[in-house]
């Protein structure tokens, strides 16, 4: 193969290795390799954990760093990015299962996810992508209504701030005095309805630390938040993605009037990622694991599509398909433990596209 140019756009290898640490690794082993070989590094995500240092890496953007909300009612200090009156809030940033302690979707909050929203717009932001993904939560969004201005009422006329498990508390709902005009756009890479089977809660909520009892509560929850949504002409029970971070996207459609977007399709126009294509002889990508699930908007397989006949090879720590469509290389050591091949990543990873690059 003549390589001119390399595009190298993976994802994150999750708990061991982020996307851009892949590019760079990636890119001085081509170096190595070839010096003269043109290299584009393209770090990306699909809408959950990791899109905002996607975004700034790619649109070069503003971080902002501030103390906001945690999942536990504590002030931490979180992200967001901003660029050109455009704002990019992960949700994981606040609200995140990695940056929880006590995990439990039933107490657990949004409410960080309200106050940088609030925070942006205060900075001039005019459009705001939310990304949802990897929380801990169970709300329905309602703490981050909390945190734009919303007030929520008990039977007793009581406000209160409600939670996986005191949704179907709500009585009465007071918005704000000035409605936000700011352009949201909520980013999800799954499909789920907000309640029942395929909802928030039975299909999430385990591993956020629900127990098996839990999850008929925290699914009824949902349901009692639906049938007030319908109170103002909203009904989530069909809406594909409405159940995105425990019922995040429900609440950032009824809330925020904002629109549910699909994560890697907009994270791919945002990064400009058609043109980078065209100009590669060579895409590498890659991401922690590969399964069945991948090719279900995840970053890898996406990209394939997008790469069509172009040369393509994907890393990837564990490969769990029976049957490969595309070049895939393991980059775990098999007479290792799944914890030292974490550990071990970066080597593992340099030492892969190393072999691979002498093979051609």
């Amino acid at each position: 193969m003549d390589l001119k140019t390399v595009l190298i756009a993976p994802d994150k290898f999750k708990g061991s290795l982020t996307a851009k640490r892949f590019c760079e690794i990636a890119e001085e082993e081509i170096k190595k390799y070839n010096k003269n070989v043109q290299v584009i590094t393209s770090p990306l995500a699909d809408g959950g954990e990791g899109t905002l240092s996607c975004i700034a890496n790619n649109l070069n953007a503003k971080l902002i760093q501030k103390k906001f909300s945690n999942a536990n009612f504590e002030k931490k200090t979180a992200s967001y990015a901003i660029k050109d009156n455009v704002a990019f809030i992960e949700i994981a940033e606040t609200c995140g299962l990695v940056n929880t302690k006590i995990k439990n979707p039933s107490i657990t909050t949004t409410l960080g996810v309200g106050e940088q929203i609030v925070d942006a717009i205060n900075a001039g932001a005019t459009k705001i992508y939310l990304t949802l993904g990897g929380s801990s939560t169970n709300d329905a969004g309602c703490g981050m209504a909390t945190g734009v201005g919303y007030k929520f009422f008990n039977k007793a006329g009581k406000e209160f701030l409600p939670t996986g498990s005191t949704l179907s508390q709500i009585s009465r709902i007071e918005f704000p005095k000035e409605k936000i005009k700011t352009e949201i756009i909520a980013l999800c890479d799954v499909k789920n309805v907000l309640f029942g089977k395929n909802g928030a809660a039975y299909v999430y909520a385990k591993q956020k630390g629900a127990t098996n009892e839990d999850l008929k509560i925290l699914d009824d929850n949902l349901k009692a938040f639906n049938l007030i949504c319908k109170k103002y002409g909203y009904n989530f029970e069909n809406v594909e993605g409405a159940g995105a971070a425990g019922g995040l996207g429900a609440g950032a459609i009824f809330f925020l009037n904002a629109k549910l977007e699909s994560g890697i399709d907009t994270i791919f126009k945002l990064v400009d990622i058609d043109n980078k294509i065209s100009k590669a002889d060579l895409i590498i990508s890659g991401e922690g694991k590969i399964d069945e699930q991948s090719k279900f908007g995840k970053v890898v397989f996406s990209l394939k599509e997008k790469c069509a006949n172009k040369n393509f090879v994907a890393f990837c720590g564990e490969n769990k398909l029976k049957e490969n469509p595309f070049l895939i290389v393991e980059i775990n050591n098999k007479n290792s433990s799944l914890e030292e091949n974490i550990k071990n990543t970066e080597n593992n990873l340099r030492n892969s596209i190393k072999e691979y690059l002498k093979a051609l």
